[in-house]
Order: structure tokens, then C-alpha cells, then sequence
């Protein structure tokens, strides 16, 4: 389960940046996270994706429609309807789910839609300036005000056109966890159940339903 909650929290970060929202930051900042934000205004999102986090390299995808998402790896897959969220831990021939629907309180940690309707009230943003990623990139500095929340500060990578090309999470203990994007498409249009667990294509050995 620890897994899950350590991979879960950086997803529910990678969905937060992602999905449009208010935006409170000034200036050149401002500009670059409206270019990038605008274009997942219109219909949904496929993100192809490669996470270092401690050790665990996972490449996998994320599908964004408003605030549902679907993130699809090897070993775990989470499916969220705006309402119910399933967690497929899978290793070993064993498939474990966990079923949550949040309370507001919970959704504060794992449902990123909430985070984005207080927007302004979590995180303050900065200009980083242009940096050199491999190609030249510009980079937005995300930083929670309430310093006791993880992570310490979210930097966003974004390339000429303002589309994303990493995220950078950097814990108070100064560890780095990224996320690098490999490839986007959006104005896409996914069927319904995109978004909820698929009981019968992935059958679970045993179900923790903490609803």
C-alpha cells in the first residue's frame, strides 16, 4: 500500500499541473502557464510519460477529460470518474484494487480537481527563466504557501510552444522526483467508461473497499 500512496500523491501532482485551472501568478509566469493550460481546454488529453521516483522507473499514460483521468502502467493502474477512484496494484500474478470515494477532506490529498478550486489559495508561481533541458526550455516555479505540505515546490518545463515537457517535485529533504513527458495529444474524445475499472478485462484477487 505504501507504494500506492507514494506513486498515487505524485499522479494526483502530475493531473493537478495538467488540467486548467485559475491561474495566480503575475507577469511572464502567467503567460507561459496560460499558453500551456489553454490547450487542454478542449476536449481530452493523452500523455505519454516516464516516472523516476526514488529507484522506480515507470513509463506509462495518462488520459485527461476535465477532472476524470485514467493512468496506465505495467504494475498499476488508477481509473477516477470524478466521483469513485480504483487503484489497481498488480505484481506477481496477484491484483489488488482499492476503492475510495473521498471525502472533501481526503480530496484534498488525492483528487485534483479540489486542489485546482482553491488554486490561488495553495500555490504561489514564478518565473524560472530560460534553462537548457537537453533543447532550450523555460521554466515555471510552483511553491505550495502552506510550507508543511509536500512537495516543497513543483518546477514546470515547458518548450517553445509552451507545451510540457517535464515536471520536476522536489521534497523538503531536497530528493527530486520527475516526470518526463515523451508525448501529448489533445481535442481528443474518449467513450464514457474510459474513466471507471473495468471489472472484467482486469479481474482482482482481492478488493480493499475503503468507501
Amino acid at each position: 500500500m505504501q507504494i500506492v500512496q507514494r506513486l498515487t500523491g505524485l499522479i494526483t501532482l502530475f493531473v493537478l499541473v495538467l488540467i486548467p485551472s485559475t491561474l495566480s501568478a503575475q507577469g511572464v509566469a502567467e503567460i507561459w502557464l496560460n499558453k500551456a493550460t489553454e490547450k487542454f481546454k478542449n476536449k481530452g488529453s493523452e500523455i505519454s510519460f516516464r516516472i523516476n521516483e526514488e529507484g522506480i522507473r515507470l513509463s506509462g499514460k495518462l488520459l485527461i477529460d476535465g477532472e476524470r483521468f485514467f493512468y496506465d502502467t505495467e504494475e498499476m493502474k488508477i481509473w477516477y470518474d470524478g466521483t469513485t477512484q480504483w487503484t489497481l496494484q498488480m505484481g506477481s500474478g496477484y491484483n489488488e484494487l482499492y476503492i475510495n470515494n473521498p471525502t472533501p477532506e481526503e480530496q484534498q490529498n488525492i483528487n485534483p480537481y479540489i486542489l485546482l478550486s482553491n488554486y490561488k489559495e495553495h500555490f504561489t508561481i514564478a518565473d524560472g527563466g530560460r534553462k537548457d533541458n537537453g533543447k532550450p526550455v523555460h521554466k515555471i516555479i510552483m511553491t505550495p504557501k502552506d510550507m508543511s505540505q509536500a512537495p516543497a515546490s513543483i518546477n514546470v518545463f515547458l518548450d517553445s510552444d509552451a507545451m510540457l515537457t517535464s515536471l520536476e517535485f522536489i521534497a523538503s529533504d531536497e530528493a527530486t522526483y520527475k516526470i518526463e513527458v515523451r508525448s501529448m495529444r489533445n481535442g481528443l474524445t474518449f467513450p464514457k467508461d474510459t474513466f471507471t475499472y473495468p471489472e472484467k478485462e482486469f479481474p482482482a484477487d482481492e478488493i480493499i473497499d475503503m468507501r
